[in-house]
């Protein structure tokens, strides 16, 4: 008997794989739904993989007019609309959802009775809630582009969402709730009509409105929020008498409002702020106002009684302290709406209500203005160091746009700046910045970055003439490198870049700068280089010799990846930067190298045996069976340099290390669609097989081959042979490829992939070899390898999306963990799929 329930359990876990494909054929892998008997729902349920779920709720409230008011929690607030008519889950019914102001997370937990004479009064009960998260694309982005598609795991909402923006130019930004086709669709709109009561209490509008006084509590009701008007951008003062001018802060727009002993501080974008700036707060309720909006800057002023932004960042992480509002517009006074009045009648109004209060060292204060000669005060500006003035049509009205009534005009200084190195860029370019530095008697000091001025031409001939000349360390005598990003590439110091900038901030960095041209005729006499007797440029101060003598790059400037200018150089300096990533996977296995001596254009050949001029950093590992010629390993930077410098762009290697080459440590899937698969097709097989690992009790890591496919790899403690690992993966593979033929293949034959993914378990072979991650490839963009999380995985759009031009490593390991685990395939799994 105790056999029996042994074998029957093993068959259960079998069908638990199986269900997991019928799971993701239904469209089920967005929603973990309880079963009936599992107890209290749980929030939040299981959502889409690679996403935080945060909170959403449904507030039903019966003010002037019934509606219902959806709210998704992001930023620390809760994202609001008001829906008519109640949601429908009907996909054909779309309802008309208007955007209302952004609201507390407190909101989150109010039902009760909102009292007569205040704002909304009327009962309001909580007729959803649960959990939500972003279904495509990221929820900032796509809120902004105005199409946010998401999954809802609540009591009545449940599976994909979506909200759509109107293109009318309403102010008021309507918006359109609509339902996805899923398994939690409807045929109908009785959706909002069959619930009527609380998700949380189970009562009626009538048992809301029955409730003691004491049990329902006032519903906070925060001023009105009017979204600010912007500026247009001007080359130089506006003249006329109708334009008066003010300083440019460089600091935090705010709106402050002044309710009935309430004050909110709030961003440009609506986000609730007054917690991060208290002095304010406090100072705006010693104002002779009442249910009043100012416009202004939040600041700290530093030397020359300049804006000083470094300042404001750590003042806001010291609680606030020494911040300032500088106010500039009032908007709203006494209830009174005062958008329509010319700014010189809103000015007054402002100077009334300030001067009447404002004292010396005040957390408020009023910005001074110029009537006139705007030419002056930007001269003074910029001969200070300031970052510029504001333009202001006198006449003008107060628009929630950017309007050419306010115009801003930079102080635009030009220098000549040494280039030192670059920021990698992890948003698709060749580099986030370039790191400068001022030229001074003794030597170059650093002034910061500049990652502006670039066209994509522009941009990859930089990135291809500074990555001839990379260096390990950075260059000697610069001043001021200990506020140089922890990630800067650094190069030698033999180029001059014209820059344009808006000033120097109170730690003596660039603001606002430009990249306007290479200032190829100073860059021997000006950047820190002497000529000597050959015509080549020298440091003029030698840079210290390290303590192992690096391995020598020939023919560094050669172009290996010519659609992106990327030099032999600039891929020695990609492996050396990503050393520390790279050589703990790749160390201590037998390797094969693909070669491409020529360019990635030209002939490439897989390289798995020692040459004997290869000495440097390369381990020779004799043949198992002593017939073969020997392999090799590498170790440590000066192997990964050594492949580079003969020609090598891709690192495979062995599921095993030495000494004991039989004993395999990570299994990998290999899964390589044909070439009419999209990419969202991997990501759905990916998740699948992680899914099906879990179910064995085995954790998995995806790597983006930096081609077509995914890696799903998983670390083993090396306790098994390669049979009980070929036997799990070679199984599993065709289990999946049997109940989902139409998707997938476990055979390698290319006529029957045709529209499949062909799931690749001959990786898990002894002397078979799957790329390393970091590893670069062979292809036009030169892509990567890249290692990433589940979380991230969901996101991205391309499994050649990472590329060495604007590669830039994450501060912690995506695959945080993954040396750390031990893990097997167990016995009973084993003998189950050996029957199976």
């Amino acid at each position: 008997q105790a056999e029996h329930a042994r074998e029957e359990a093993l068959r259960e876990g079998l069908t638990e794989m199986a269900r997991s494909l019928q799971l993701y054929r239904a469209k089920r892998d967005f929603i973990t739904t309880p079963e009936p008997d599992s107890g209290p729902r749980r929030y939040p349920a299981r959502l889409l993989p690679g996403h935080q779920p945060l909170q959403f709720i449904v507030q039903r409230h019966r003010a002037r007019r019934e509606h219902f008011d959806l709210r998704l929690e992001l930023d620390g607030v809760m994202v609001s609309w008001a829906v008519t008519k109640g949601p429908s889950a009907n996909p054909k019914t779309k309802r008309l959802a208007v955007r209302t102001e952004d609201h507390p997370l407190a909101y989150a937990d109010f039902e009760g009775t909102i009292p007569d004479k205040a704002y909304g009064a009327g009962p309001v009960m909580i007729w959803d809630r649960g959990a939500w998260a972003i279904a495509v694309g990221e929820p900032r982005e796509a809120l902004a582009q105005g199409h946010l598609k998401f999954v809802l795991t609540g009591e009545r909402m449940r599976g994909r969402w979506a909200l759509v923006r109107l293109k009318d130019g309403d102010a008021s930004e309507n918006w359109l709730l609509v339902k996805d086709r899923d398994d939690f669709a409807e045929h109908d709109d009785s959706l909002a009509r069959r619930f009527d009561t609380s998700v949380v209490s189970d009562r009626t509008f009538a048992g809301i409105l029955k409730a003691e006084p004491e049990k329902s509590r006032e519903l906070p009701t925060p001023p009105t929020f009017i979204s600010p008007m912007m500026c247009a951008t001007a080359s130089k003062p506006p003249e006329g008498d109708d334009w008066m001018f003010e300083m440019k802060y460089d600091g935090y727009r705010l709106q402050l409002a002044i309710g009935d002993g309430t004050v909110v501080l709030r961003t440009r974008s609506g986000l609730d702020w007054t917690a991060r700036f208290p002095d304010i707060a406090n100072a705006a309720k010693q104002l002779p106002a009442r249910n009043t909006i100012l416009d202004g800057e939040a600041v700290v002023f530093g030397k020359e009684g300049l804006a000083d932004y470094p300042k404001l960042v750590a003042a806001i992480k010291n609680g606030g302290v020494g911040v300032q509002f500088v106010a500039f517009d009032m908007l709203l006074s006494d209830d009174r709406d005062l958008t329509k009045l010319p700014l010189s009648e809103r000015r007054a109004k402002l100077e009334m209500v300030l001067r009447e209060r404002l004292s010396t060292g005040s957390a408020i204060r009023l910005a001074p203005v110029v009537p006139d000669g705007g030419k002056d005060l930007l001269a003074r500006v910029a001969a200070a160091g300031g970052e510029g003035i504001i333009a202001k049509r006198v006449s003008s009205a107060y628009h929630s746009r950017r309007s050419s009534s306010w115009l801003k005009i930079k102080a635009i200084l030009r220098e000549d700046a040494v280039v030192i190195g670059w920021v990698p860029s992890p948003a698709g370019r060749c580099f986030a910045s370039l790191l400068l530095a001022f030229r001074e008697r003794d030597g170059l000091r650093y002034v910061g970055r500049v990652g502006t001025g670039f066209t994509a031409r522009v941009e990859r001939e930089a990135f291809a003439r500074l990555s001839a000349h990379v260096r390990q360390t950075a260059p000697p005598r610069v001043i001021g490198l200990e506020a140089a990003p922890a990630n800067a590439q650094w190069v030698t110091p033999r180029f001059t870049a014209a820059i344009a900038y808006g000033g120097l901030t109170g730690e003596q960095r660039l603001r606002a700068a430009r990249f306007l041209g290479w200032r190829d005729d100073v860059a021997l006499s000006k950047s820190g280089l002497k000529p000597r007797p050959g015509g080549n440029p020298r440091p003029a101060t030698a840079t210290p010799t390290p303590t192992a003598t690096p391995v020598t790059i020939t023919h560094a400037s050669r172009i290996v990846f010519p659609d992106v200018l990327l030099t032999k150089g600039g891929v020695a300096a990609y492996y050396q930067r990503i050393a520390s990533r790279i050589l703990p996977h790749l160390e201590h296995r037998p390797v094969s190298l693909l070669r491409a001596p020529d360019g990635v254009g030209g002939e490439t050949f897989f390289q798995r045996h020692p040459m004997p001029a290869m000495r440097r950093g390369i381990v020779r590992i004799p043949a198992p069976d002593q017939q073969r010629a020997e392999y090799f390993s590498l170790t440590g930077a000066e192997g990964l340099a050594t492949a580079v410098q003969f020609g090598a762009i891709e690192f495979h290697a062995w599921g095993a290390r030495t000494p004991d080459l039989d004993a395999p440590d990570r299994m990998v899937f290999d899964l390589d669609p044909a070439d009419d698969v999209p990419f969202g097709a991997v990501l759905t097989a990916a998740q699948l097989i992680r899914r099906i690992l879990t179910s064995a009790n085995l954790k998995s890591f995806p790597l983006v081959s930096g081609g077509k496919g995914i890696h799903v790899v998983v670390p083993l403690d090396g306790g098994q042979g390669w049979s009980e690992i070929e036997t799990f993966t070679s199984t599993l593979a065709r289990t999946v490829a049997r109940a989902e033929s139409e998707r997938y293949v476990a055979t390698a034959s290319k006529a029957r992939r045709t529209g499949r993914i062909y799931i690749d378990w001959l990786r898990n072979k002894r002397s078979a070899t799957a790329i390393m991650p970091y590893s670069l490839r062979a292809r036009p963009a030169a892509s990567i390898a890249m290692p990433v999380t589940w979380r991230a995985l969901a996101d991205l759009h391309s499994a050649a999306q990472f590329t060495a031009p604007h590669m830039a490593l994450a501060s912690i390991d995506p695959w945080r963990g993954f040396f750390a685990l031990r893990q097997r395939v167990t016995a009973d799994v084993l003998n189950l799929l050996r029957h199976y």
